[in-house]
């Protein structure tokens, strides 16, 4: 049990250092920043369940919205709940059907949580038009490519590592 710690923490770390990557290289127009940085969140996330084959490893897509608001990439606080349910569901979703192809359906249900929950924010507050344009936006469409190509980035990436039993 204490060596899935440590790969969590570890799959953590390497999250919190990917999200960070916006603010050592700031040049990355947004659009790109998003889908780039995006893709390889999600797929440390399911990395993260597949290796330890803990369903502790959503903590870290509980904890990610943490840092995105922190670092001013997500605008409103009342998001943060939001999006690491979203997150949560992705992560706990893609560890119980790695093997089937519902695993596609993992991006699917973190949109429809993120977008669902973004308009009930934005209609409990009283948000600029751009604002709410700009967070459904974020909260639609992009997510589900960004959480398709982190599937298929740790599907790629699963098969050069080692398996989880080699750890344990």
């Amino acid at each position: 049990m204490k060596r899935i710690w440590t790969m969590l923490a570890m799959f953590l770390a390497i999250a919190l250092l990917v999200q960070s990557i916006r603010l050592f290289i700031p040049m990355i127009p947004g659009p790109v920043n998003m889908f780039l940085i995006g893709s390889l969140l999600n797929g440390i996330m399911v990395l993260g369940i597949w290796q330890t084959g803990s369903r502790w490893a959503a903590v870290i897509g509980g904890l990610l919205p943490l840092g995105a608001f922190v670092q001013g990439q997500l605008p409103i606080v009342w998001m943060i709940p939001v999006v690491a349910a979203g997150n949560m569901a992705f992560i706990l979703w893609a560890g119980a059907f790695r093997h089937n192809s519902l695993l596609y359906c993992a991006p699917v249900i973190k949109t429809g949580i993120l977008y669902g929950g973004a308009r009930a924010v934005c209609q409990l507050l009283d948000l600029p038009e751009a604002m709410i344009a700009l967070l459904l936006f974020m909260m639609s469409w992009p997510q589900l490519v960004t959480g398709t190509v982190g599937i298929v980035l740790a599907r790629k990436l699963s098969r050069k590592l080692p398996l989880p039993t080699d750890f344990l």
